[in-house]
């Protein structure tokens, strides 16, 4: 029975591992930290539940869908829909298939001209363009300023006008297709349920990889098949290659009076160094203890709790000073930043040894799922 290593288990490694496991694979999984799913994991602190980072799950992708994991975990449903901030007004727009409440909004000439959405929904059914978002949505300037750049810089965690409009489409199809939810008990009980069955050894630092052989701060590992599926950096460090550029972002979460925020949608605008935020246990009760709200806030820099708390005292139109900080979760390695030209199905092999994960693929829980599978299927093919 022919065995693999498998280094990382964050989503990549484990869909891998779990496909090589389906096909006859021994398979064993090494991770550096004591716990599964890479950033997709969850923390418990004083009754709430803090995932790092604001964590949603699509059920629509089709490589989770394959894995079948979300059919025994409960989840709630975010609105399609996003509520942004102008001066002293608060719009909601998004996909009036939903909710019909959304169309006046996204009428207003706020957001653009008839002529600007026209352009739009031809953007969606033409064939996609290398070339930056920003430049694909030429067309449709006050439309991209003032919908889709304050809600999907959350998304792919940078200024979105900069990245490869093949991936910002595709993470569109995606949110079309899909509704994402909250997991019930945080997010990593998918990661969980994703590494059901798997033999995986925690506390063990890879220090190097060869094809059939893996060096770790516990000794050396020897097997038919090495897959490296660590976060992108230490990725590139143990394969000898050049590190991709990685978006940094923090998650701030307070602790705030129930009641005090009553919105149930994700809210962006205003100026500070906040691009998102959202009262958590709203969506999911589970995520708080009775009496007490948690609000997440995202940001893309380094930034002060005043500065967090000004932007959010604008945005909730409440007053913010004695909200106390429960968490702040900083992720130097939240997303690849993915440009034109990026290779979006990236080589599997890198001197020899087997690789996977997000930036291999689409930078998200969807490409993930997909390369560790894409990464196996290959493995089985070529045995």
């Amino acid at each position: 029975m022919p065995h693999a290593l498998i280094c990382g288990a964050g989503w990549a490694g484990l869909n891998c591992a779990q496909a090589l496991q389906e096909r006859g694979f021994t398979v064993q999984v090494l991770e550096k930290s004591d716990r599964l799913g890479g950033r997709i994991t969850t923390d418990f602190v004083e009754g709430f539940t803090i995932d790092c980072g604001f964590q949603v799950v699509n059920p629509s992708y089709a490589a989770l869908r394959e894995t079948v994991i979300m059919e025994g975990i409960s989840s709630y449903k975010l609105a399609k829909g996003v509520e942004i901030v102008e001066g002293n007004r608060i719009f909601k727009v998004g996909d009036p298939r939903s909710d019909l409440r959304f169309v006046p909004d996204l009428l207003s000439g706020q957001f653009g001209s008839i002529s600007e959405k026209i352009a739009f929904l031809k953007y969606l059914r033409r064939a996609t363009e290398d070339k930056t978002f920003g430049e694909a949505l030429a067309d449709s300037p006050k439309l991209l300023a003032n919908i889709l750049k304050p809600f999907l810089d959350g998304v792919v965690l940078t200024d979105v006008t900069l990245i490869s409009n093949r991936v910002v489409r595709e993470l569109i199809h995606w949110f079309i297709k899909g509704n994402p939810v909250l997991v019930d008990g945080g997010v990593g009980r998918a990661s969980e349920a994703l590494a059901a069955g798997l033999d995986i050894e925690f506390g063990i630092e890879v220090q190097s990889v060869l094809p059939r052989k893996v060096i770790t701060s516990n000794g050396d590992f020897e097997a038919d098949e090495v897959v490296v599926a660590t976060d992108p950096v230490t990725a590139s460090q143990l394969l000898g290659v050049e590190a991709p550029k990685m978006n940094y972002s923090e998650t701030w979460y307070f602790d705030i009076p129930e009641g005090e925020v009553t919105s149930k949608f994700l809210r962006v605008g205003g100026q500070g160094p906040v691009v998102n935020t959202i009262a958590l246990s709203n969506v999911a009760p589970s995520f708080a203890p009775g009496g007490r709200t948690l609000l997440a806030a995202t940001t893309l820099t380094a930034a002060s709790e005043s500065s967090v708390k000004n932007q959010l005292a604008h945005l909730w139109q409440v007053a913010t000073v004695d909200w106390r900080l429960l968490a702040k979760r900083e992720i130097p390695y939240s997303l690849p930043f993915k440009a034109p030209r990026s290779e979006l199905a990236s080589d599997l092999k890198i001197n020899g040894v087997w690789c996977a994960g997000d930036w291999r693929n689409l930078p998200s829980q969807q490409g993930a799922l997909l390369s560790g599978k894409v990464v196996a299927n290959s493995i089985s093919f070529y045995r």
